[in-house]
């Protein structure tokens, strides 16, 4: 006789077809996500991926950086920088220092200005632009009377951030605002930093890979346009054949005009990467100057016919033709070339602007790639130089700009870009 709590054969078999088929339908879904994923997975982390690129810069993203960030042990006498912790008592600072001097102390740059609109400016767009909170460049404690001392300069980083300030009024004023059908996007702090306050890229992860390891001799261009033969008469540093990365990033950062661009002569305009010397140049130079035109692509994210008419590849086209790729693309070279003479101008000048010294890099010579960043030895001490790519990143506007369109107009105009930043003449 079977037992009443025991299970009849009908139900075990029952229990058991349930149970399969759960494990059945379970394995089919599966299935089916794993041939979707196969088939469109690629694809939708990559669409993912370009909204994310394309999404226009937010400043709101470096703070973000910052209170997620793990809290840092810093090696000198400032406070922690990174991590929740260290943002609120920043901010908590910042704000009591705003209600002590409701006019500004120390304000050697962003003049004209109240202690509100400066703190403003400062918590969004160096702050977030650097992605490191105030403490990075202020004392942010109080002293005895309880009074704040945002305004000291106790700190290197702040009188290199106050010089760095200067810079991009500069640059906005030199070469920015003076580009040939120029945009209206500004050299912001964030352009160059992108959320880091240092070792920013100077190439683009495409450069290290895609460049033969190869040595070149470089034969510069003469004030005259006359090719430098003779290893004495060259610069020290690229007296001896160096490697072909060196090579490219020598002609970034020392750039010349030995020719101005004259609309009258559709040959002039040459600088220190022609081509058009009447006995030729030597392969080792095209390599050279080939090379160097792959990284600007590679920085701005373009090919070659972005600046180059495909039928004439010295003209400089100061209207928009049919084999441009962009509808834009009138006066891109003269762009360029401008943008060329920029990287040069800030390496002459670095030191003026605040830069602070590297200590744990060594090379021979004046300059050297190492790890994705391009060092120069002034007077002894190294430093990081920003390239193409620091700013573009792929993209033929920088990200990072600031349009002029999204500055809104009226007093609150101030704490988004002051006045004084933008290079306007």
């Amino acid at each position: 006789m079977q037992s009443a709590t025991r299970p009849s054969d009908r139900q075990i078999a029952v229990v058991i077809s349930v149970i399969v088929g759960f494990i059945v339908a379970i394995i089919t879904i599966l299935t089916f996500f794993w041939i979707y994923e196969l088939a469109s997975g690629p694809e939708r982390r990559a669409a993912a991926e370009a909204v994310e690129i394309d999404a226009p810069y937010s400043a709101s993203t470096g703070v973000l950086l910052i209170t997620q960030a793990e809290r840092n042990v810093p090696d000198d006498t400032r406070d922690p920088w990174l991590s929740l912790e260290a943002w609120t008592e920043g901010v908590q600072a910042g704000q009591a220092y705003v209600e002590q001097f409701p006019e500004p102390q120390n304000a050697q740059v962003l003049t004209g200005m109240t202690t509100e609109q400066i703190w403003g400016y400062m918590q969004q767009h160096v702050s977030g632009a650097l992605g490191v909170g105030c403490q990075y460049c202020h004392d942010v404690q109080a002293d005895e009377n309880g009074t704040y001392l945002f305004n000291e300069d106790t700190y290197a980083q702040k009188l290199s951030a106050r010089e760095m300030m200067r810079l991009t009024n500069d640059l906005n004023a030199e070469f920015i605002v003076d580009l040939p059908n120029w945009r209206g996007n500004y050299v912001q702090c964030a352009t160059c930093h992108n959320n880091q306050p240092i070792d920013m890229d100077s190439v683009g992860p495409t450069f290290r890979p895609s460049t033969p390891p190869i040595k070149v001799t470089v034969d510069p261009l003469d004030a005259n346009g006359e090719p430098i033969l003779e290893a004495a008469a060259k610069p020290e540093e690229i007296q001896e054949p160096l490697m072909l990365q060196d090579a490219i990033l020598y002609y970034i950062y020392n750039y010349q005009v030995w020719d101005p661009f004259d609309p009258a002569d559709e040959q002039s305009g040459r600088g220190s990467l022609a081509l058009t010397y009447a006995e030729g140049r030597t392969q080792e130079q095209v390599t050279i100057t080939q090379n160097v035109m792959n990284y600007m692509a590679w920085s701005l994210g373009e090919n070659c016919l972005y600046c180059h008419n495909s039928r004439n590849f010295w003209s400089y086209e100061l209207e928009a033709a049919g084999n441009l790729t962009n509808a834009e693309s009138g006066y891109n070279r003269l762009k360029a070339q401008q943008m060329l003479l920029m990287t040069t101008w800030m390496t002459e000048n670095w030191l003026s602007y605040g830069a602070l010294p590297k200590t744990d890099i060594e090379f021979e010579g004046a300059g050297a790639f190492v790890d994705g960043q391009y060092y120069r030895k002034v007077d002894g001490d190294v430093y990081t130089v920003p390239g193409c790519y620091t700013c573009h990143n792929g993209r033929y506007i920088p990200k990072k700009a600031l349009d002029q369109n999204d500055i809104p107009s009226g007093e609150d105009g101030n704490e988004v870009f002051p006045e004084v930043l933008r290079g306007n003449k």
